[in-house]
């Protein structure tokens, strides 16, 4: 996966998590579901994404959606 795949996927891991989960509230401010989960912990956020991966290049595979992450991986 080059650099601009892995771009994509940590967007659409992000909207995946931001759209699945309610914003976290602290003394009035308003903080997003996966900047939350990056920055307090980052090796959950890591492995998380990783299962994602795994589901979208099944998707992939099985039905070639997200040819925009994983075309040319071969080349």
């Amino acid at each position: 996966m080059n650099l601009t795949q892995e771009r994509l996927l940590k967007e659409y891991f992000d909207d995946m998590l931001d759209d699945c989960y309610p914003e976290f509230e602290i003394f009035g401010m308003h903080y997003s579901p996966s900047i939350v989960l990056e920055r307090i912990d980052p090796i959950a956020y890591q492995v998380s994404m990783n299962d994602y991966e795994s589901v979208l290049r099944e998707d992939y595979e099985d039905n070639g959606s997200y040819n925009e992450l994983f075309d040319g991986e071969d080349e």
